[in-house]
């Protein structure tokens, strides 16, 4: 690793440190939520319902930059939990609408200390967070818009 590029070991650098800080992030938030039996995924289509109003998976997937297959089988597991409800939109037959029920919105009412909480283990002053906000979208930006080679490993013949 001492003969590596500078570039390459400040690249590697960069996305252990996203990785890690995504799966410590993952953890805390899976060890709060055990009790109710959501993942952070579901916790955050149930903010975004609660905060929205009914959405349809397009909606969702959009919003939380999910894809459609991962959005389809999550409200699958949402809705066998009696965590949302879908149902058919009356103006267009072809638009599902997902909506909370009472069950995720009496388990809203039990995360009322959840978002402390997540401030408090992060610690980031209000700029410093907006900041890092603002950097991270920008990377992901970046990295989104990065035009992928035409063979999963360059330089190597199909």
């Amino acid at each position: 690793m001492s003969d590596t590029h500078p570039a390459v070991r400040r690249n590697e650098a960069v996305c252990l440190a996203l990785y890690s800080t995504m799966n410590a992030t993952l953890q805390l938030y899976r060890e709060l939520l055990s009790p109710w039996g959501l993942s952070y995924q579901q916790l955050m289509v149930l903010g975004l319902l609660w905060s929205e109003g009914e959405q349809t998976p397009g909606e969702i997937s959009a919003a939380l930059m999910l894809d459609t297959s991962s959005v389809a089988g999550l409200l699958n597991r949402m809705q066998s939990a009696g965590l949302i409800d879908r149902q058919t939109s009356q103006t267009d037959r072809r638009r599902v609408l997902v909506t909370p029920t009472a069950r995720s919105r009496e388990i809203i009412a039990e995360l009322g200390w959840l978002e402390d909480c997540m401030t408090r283990a992060i610690d980031l002053e209000p700029d410093e967070a907006h900041d890092l906000v603002t950097r991270l979208n920008d990377l992901r930006e970046r990295v989104t818009a990065f035009p992928r080679p035409e063979h999963a490993r360059p330089g190597i013949p199909a």
